[in-house]
């Protein structure tokens, strides 16, 4: 037997006996960071052969039972991950100083853009202008019928006409936008970067208005708009389109449906009594609702809700509450009607009862002309309750305001 052999077979014996000793292995040591030094809170040690972790302490040491040749990988965020296979030594245990460094990190480029002033801001949307391109009229047109015929039909000077346009719109869009970046910086409304190009689509600021309005009109608008932003996307959009249905089978229901909705997420405050009034305000048409985007839908709702309430001097809280009118209030024209048997004293009463209340606005001289459209009969006046005589006398003051309002 040689000495080559005999080593051999000491070494296998040794190795299988230290195999055989150490069923579980202390592996313990601990974690640095040569270049800057700090708390390895998030410091982990996870047995890839068993799929289990444990946590290591602060101070980046760390201890943990393992069996041999189990392999080890040594976790610790924002630094690359370390992996080590147990080797015991003869006393069942592994120890190890671990040097880390921390990953390279890729920082996105970021522009940093100064806030243009309000003022700047004013001189660009007073300077914004549409791009003249050269086009004969007129006189022109008489003494050069060619060129006007080739500017009129030519594929090059339509295209010259269309780049001229997309260039005026990209340059209302870029006042648009710079205008909400100085309004978030002020907090006058709350954006994220991402969300600007689709609040400035909601806002669909008119051109005219763009050049001339003043500072607080401007604000005052963006504000406005803003809040029903926020409420069109507060909506959980499956539910946005639900009211169309109704539109196969009957258009008031689907616009009855339409304003439950824009009532229940406080886009407006619309009695239920007011439904049908407002409804016939709207005018929308089947073929515009079919037609139109909701997002448009819903802003013209609440544009009209506002304009509703301005033309008919309306107050919520008086609708919501029956204008506050007790049989007591009712007392003094019925008494005129039944006693004494005057119905014009009774109807005149009654006039500035409702005037008075808020369910009309019409000035005493016009009492008349209000009186002859009413066409109030007396049978009706007597057989009537208090709200049968408020809805007959609201539902009447709203023709009456359309129809003595000037027509555009």
């Amino acid at each position: 037997m040689t000495k080559g052999f005999i080593f051999l077979l000491f070494f296998l014996m040794t190795f299988t006996v230290q195999s055989q000793k150490c069923d579980q292995v202390l592996f313990f040591g601990r974690v640095k960071d040569t270049l800057r030094p700090q708390h390895f809170y998030n410091l982990m040690l996870v047995n890839k052969s068993t799929g289990r972790g444990v946590f290591g302490q602060p101070d980046g040491s760390f201890s943990v039972y393992v069996k041999p040749y189990d392999t080890i990988l040594i976790s610790v965020k924002q630094y690359p991950i370390q992996s080590w296979v147990i080797k015991p030594d003869t006393n069942c245990q592994m120890r190890r100083l671990i040097f880390i460094e921390g990953a390279v990190q890729e920082i996105q480029q970021v522009y940093v853009r100064p806030l243009k002033s309000l003022n700047q801001i004013k001189e660009e949307r007073e300077a914004l202008a549409l791009r003249e391109t050269r086009m004969v009229s007129g006189i022109e047109m008489m003494q050069s019928p060619i060129t006007a015929l080739y500017q009129t039909f030519s594929k090059k000077e339509k295209a010259k006409r269309w780049i001229a346009e997309q260039e005026y719109k990209d340059n209302q869009r870029m006042i648009v936008k710079e205008l909400i970046r100085t309004y978030v910086a002020y907090d006058v409304i709350q954006l994220t970067e991402e969300e600007f190009d689709s609040f400035i689509s909601f806002l669909n600021l008119d051109e005219n208005f763009l050049k001339t309005a003043t500072e607080m009109e401007l604000i005052t608008f963006i504000k406005d708009k803003f809040e029903h932003f926020k409420s069109f996307n507060r909506m959980d959009l499956a539910e946005v389109g639900v009211w169309r249905a109704y539109l196969l089978t009957d258009k008031q229901i689907a616009i009855e449906e339409l304003l439950k909705h824009c009532v229940a997420h406080k886009m407006i405050d619309l009695p239920e009594q007011e439904y049908a009034y407002f409804s016939d305000y709207l005018g929308f048409e089947s073929l515009y609702l079919k037609n139109t985007p909701d997002v448009d839908i819903y802003t013209q709702v609440i544009l009209k809700y506002k304009s509703y309430f301005v033309k008919y001097h309306l107050d919520v809280e008086k609708i919501r509450a029956d204008y506050h009118i007790s049989e007591d209030d009712m007392e003094d024209w019925r008494w005129e009607l039944k006693v004494r048997k005057s119905v014009k004293k009774a109807k005149k009463s009654l006039f500035r009862l409702m005037n008075e209340k808020g369910v009309i606005y019409v000035d005493e001289a016009e009492f008349e002309r209000f009186s002859n459209f009413l066409n109030l009969k007396e049978s009706f006046l007597l057989e009537s309750s208090t709200k049968e005589i408020i809805s007959f006398y609201h539902k009447k003051y709203l023709k009456y305001v359309d129809f003595t309002s000037p027509k555009d």
